[in-house]
């Protein structure tokens, strides 16, 4: 069974047994906090069940929240036909599960009954409602949220978000509207596990954590852009176009950006002592100091990650690669072609691997039109962007078929702007259009010329392992530490 799917079977399980011993207490007595407890329940299924693509379990559990919603806010008067409802529906989530995990057929059957039961909820809901409460859940239609999701969803791509909010933040509904309005700018909002109501009520503790699913055309490497901004610690985001679930919590904090950095400027210093120096891997003392200082400031950057968990594998290799170049200096003797070819290729698939981690987070920002007429957002897109840290903007143009005059002038202007602050703008085209692509790049090769790529791990190393890529990098540490 896919990971995602066992953990949503495993949490669904035991927010049932909640479910059923709240509504335990509800058949004897009414309390609010009880009927409260039933809608968050019945939210967080509802919001779970749509992200694994369970929408049977998902709708049903949608008509409850509604019910419960409007019980809560008095639109409508609770009795014991509603406990009973809710516990048909409960009973119906536990039947469709059970189907779900043992495929007994019973598929088409069980959901023809949700979908009536659905219908029965929807028929109390509009036949009980008092006539004074009618207009309350239109005005809050109105809300940003009610606005997003009453949206048609657009977009490829689904992304399961998490966003973390910053401890001490003075009032997280701010931050929660200024997530929604990036949302809004790049997508569709499928789901929210905020109301309108929420926003109006939260202040900087009861809740700092905001989920989502977003439908859009953008990739995943150029979300992290959009979504740095002021008070969001972290993002973790599930791609749940592929079904894969991946710890992948992304922390927004300039510490990180200064480390990665530093990261990168040992690495390139590493690769140019051994491979562009006349010394190598020769037995020499003061190399074997420079060496053993590099390890250490690597060392020393590690530490100061706030988030390490992705990152642990990566620095033990990191550490062996070290360790063997290391034992050659201390064991005095001389470097073999092998060792030289051995090191070469590990220090290529560290590089890459880490490039794979880091990319639309750190350093290298990723950014892929795929129509005419994208200067606008690539306009909007830079100006998101760290520009301290930044070190490349790959503009992946493989989607499209043809660039304007006007675009490749706009490109030029923004290539020259971002220069000014030691970026560099890569192009990377492959497929079937590639050659027309190339081609317009080397018609302007005389006026302004582009670096261009067959791919983002090539132009990655090749700005990396040049001598003005290493310099850059050197300048921007300096300039951050400061």
């Amino acid at each position: 069974m896919d990971t995602m799917i066992q953990l949503y079977m495993e949490e669904t399980e035991d927010i049932l047994q909640k479910a059923e011993e709240c509504l335990i207490k509800l058949e004897a007595e009414y309390s609010v906090d009880d009927i409260n407890e039933m809608f968050r329940i019945a939210h967080t299924i509802k919001g779970s069940s749509h992200m694994v693509g369970f929408e049977d379990i998902g709708n049903l559990m949608h008509k409850i929240e509604d019910m419960l919603d409007l019980v809560r806010n008095g639109t409508i008067h609770f009795d014991q036909n509603i406990v009973s409802l809710c516990f048909k529906g409960f009973d119906m989530v536990k039947k469709l599960l059970q189907n779900k995990k043992e495929d007994t057929g019973e598929n088409g059957r069980l959901a023809d009954e949700a979908l009536r039961l659905g219908e029965t909820i929807e028929s109390l809901i509009y036949s009980n409602k008092t006539p004074e409460k009618k207009a309350a859940p239109e005005q809050q239609n109105t809300g940003l949220v009610s606005s997003l999701l009453g949206k048609n969803a657009k977009g490829k791509n689904r992304f399961y978000i998490s966003f973390f909010i910053e401890k001490g933040t003075p009032m997280v509904s701010p931050v929660f509207i200024l997530i929604l309005k990036s949302i809004e700018s790049i997508g569709s909002l499928i789901f929210c596990s905020v109301t309108d109501s929420d926003l109006e009520g939260f202040s900087g503790e009861e809740t700092r954590v905001l989920e989502v699913i977003l439908s859009t055309d953008i990739e995943e490497a150029e979300l992290y852009t959009y979504f740095a901004l002021p008070y969001v610690e972290k993002i973790n985001i599930v791609d749940l176009t592929r079904s894969r679930l991946e710890q992948n919590d992304y922390c927004f904090n300039d510490t990180d950006d200064t480390s990665y950095l530093i990261f990168l400027k040992v690495f390139i210093k590493l690769y140019d002592m051994l491979f562009n120096q006349p010394d190598g891997l020769k037995n020499n003392k003061t190399q074997h100091k420079k060496i053993r200082s590099l390890y250490n400031e690597t060392i020393n950057a590690y530490n100061k990650v706030n988030n390490k968990n992705r990152l642990n594998a990566f620095i033990r290799d990191l550490k062996e690669l070290f360790s063997i170049i290391l034992e050659i200096y201390e064991e005095q003797r001389e470097a073999a072609e092998e060792d030289y070819s051995n090191i070469r290729a590990q220090m290529m698939k560290l590089t890459e691997r880490a490039y794979n981690f880091i990319k639309g987070k750190h350093l290298f920002k990723v950014f892929q039109p795929r129509t005419e007429g994208f200067i606008d957002r690539l306009r909007e897109f830079v100006g998101m962007l760290n520009k301290s840290t930044t070190l490349i903007i790959l503009i992946n143009l493989s989607g499209l078929e043809i660039i304007s005059e006007d675009e490749l002038k706009a490109l030029i202007d923004i290539k020259n702007q971002v220069r000014a602050r030691d970026i560099e703008i890569c192009i990377v085209a492959q497929g079937p259009n590639a050659r027309r692509i190339v081609n317009i790049f080397d018609s302007i090769k005389r006026f302004e010329e582009f670096y261009l790529f067959k791919s983002e791990i090539e132009a990655v190393l090749w700005m990396l392992y040049s001598q003005d890529s290493f310099n850059r990098i050197l300048n921007k540490v300096n300039e951050i530490q400061i």
